[in-house]
């Protein structure tokens, strides 16, 4: 048997609250909005030393070694 099912049983106040308790933080969780970056924004992020053009044309981080 589910814990949720015997505290709905014996404690359904405690039960309540739990739940809303649930649905909120799911509420805060959605909160934050995602950037959508274009491409000109990730170059000009991108634009330190540590990138470089890599065979065929592609950007690449550079490692600390090489």
């Amino acid at each position: 048997m589910r814990i949720e099912k015997i505290l709905k049983t014996q404690q359904p106040d405690t039960h309540r609250k739990l739940n809303k308790n649930r649905k909120q933080n799911n509420k805060k969780r959605r909160r934050g909005k995602k950037e959508d970056l274009s491409f000109s924004d990730v170059m000009e992020l991108m634009q330190h030393d540590s990138y470089c053009r890599g065979r065929g044309g592609s950007i690449k981080q550079r490692t600390w070694g090489k």
